[in-house]
């Protein structure tokens, strides 16, 4: 792998696509992973596809007008672990993944079918967060509406998604979760 890393290295030659695949099904599978190990890595592979698909103009930050396929469902994915993770914060315990976290794996092969046990697995999540955070539901709704609108037809596809999820899911995650400046 290092013979091979070398020449991207040193002479900005594109990332094998296999490596490629390899460290995005790495981000995927989470487990074994805590989380700032996990961030860590998908900063990493977020990186690398991009350099790898430069010619698509990606920036590492939400790019609303977005509507590939692939980076909507990244983004859907996003919203649904910050409602879960702020629901269960809310009833005060935080010490588990969400459905989100650990259905990371099977959503970047089948989005689709696998969406619909998250947004299923949601409801109890969202009627917690329309009594106790209505803002932040009221918000959460219209995101989730206004991505799945963007979709259209293609929301139905369940075939396996690319890297590119994974920009969707950091850059939504990130918008969502702003980093707090230090003092």
């Amino acid at each position: 792998t290092i013979k091979r890393l070398l020449p991207c290295i040193l002479s900005a030659q594109p990332i094998p696509d296999d490596i490629l695949n390899s460290i995005v099904r790495r981000v995927c599978n989470r487990v074994g992973l805590e989380f700032w190990e996990w961030s860590k890595c998908l900063g990493i592979a977020c990186a690398l596809y991009r350099g790898k698909h430069i010619n698509k103009n990606h920036i590492m930050k939400l790019e609303t007008e977005n509507t590939s396929r692939d980076y909507l469902y990244g983004r859907l994915l996003a919203i649904a672990q910050k409602i879960e993770s702020l629901a269960v914060n809310v009833a005060g315990d935080s010490s588990r993944d969400t459905n989100a976290e650990r259905y990371m794996n099977r959503f970047s092969n089948r989005p689709f079918s696998t969406w619909t046990s998250i947004e299923l697995s949601l409801r109890p999540y969202l009627s917690r967060l329309n009594s106790k955070r209505p803002a932040f539901y009221m918000k959460a709704m219209r995101l989730m509406s206004d991505i799945q609108s963007q979709m259209g037809k293609d929301f139905l596809d369940d075939k396996k998604l690319s890297g590119e999820f994974l920009l969707g899911y950091h850059c939504q995650w990130l918008e969502l979760n702003p980093l707090k400046e230090k003092a």
